[in-house]
């Protein structure tokens, strides 16, 4: 290596120190703000699963929809449950207790139609979550500093991962 490359190397490092810091950063409750992101939206991701398949439960046109909405109700509510209890350990993050404003008009959405429309609409929006709550998990997985909440989400990614097949497969994709 020239002589030359060496102060160039140098100041890379140097400059490159404060964002391998930042990105190990902890957030005010100790944990990377990967853990609190992911602890509120997992959390407001499972509320929206349980109203969206309440109402599902009701109204949807297909026996097999209404089944698997039921078991998007049984699930989700054991598992949001269980996220509540790592709030209670050693961080204290703030605990989702709404659905998210764009379920909130999924909701209405969903609640104006009927029959097979409503049944393709449902599945579009389940495909959709959970292939947003598997990446949720997947990156606190990989990148949270919690290992309570690392824990969790390996247990329940399984779940969701089964979940997304599910609608995926009852929706013809």
């Amino acid at each position: 290596m020239s002589r030359a490359l060496t102060p160039f190397i140098a100041s890379l490092l140097i400059a490159v120190a404060p964002l391998a810091a930042h990105a190990q950063a902890k957030d005010t409750h100790g944990g990377t703000p990967t853990d609190a992101f992911f602890f509120k939206n997992a959390g407001m991701t499972g509320l929206g699963e349980v109203e969206l398949s309440k109402l599902a439960v009701q109204r949807a046109q297909s026996s097999k929809v209404k089944a698997y909405a039921q078991k998007m109700v049984d699930e989700h509510s054991k598992v949001n449950d269980e996220l509540a209890t790592l709030k209670d350990g050693d961080k204290t993050y703030q605990r989702a207790t709404q659905v998210a404003p764009e379920t909130d008009k999924q909701i209405d959405a969903l609640s104006r139609m009927s029959g097979s429309d409503f049944d393709k609409a449902y599945l579009k929006i389940m495909v959709a979550d959970h292939e947003e709550a598997v990446a949720q998990f997947s990156a606190e997985i990989e990148k949270g500093s919690n290992e309570e909440m690392k824990a969790f989400a390996k247990k329940t990614l399984p779940s969701l991962k089964a979940h997304l097949q599910m609608a995926k497969s009852l929706s013809g994709r």
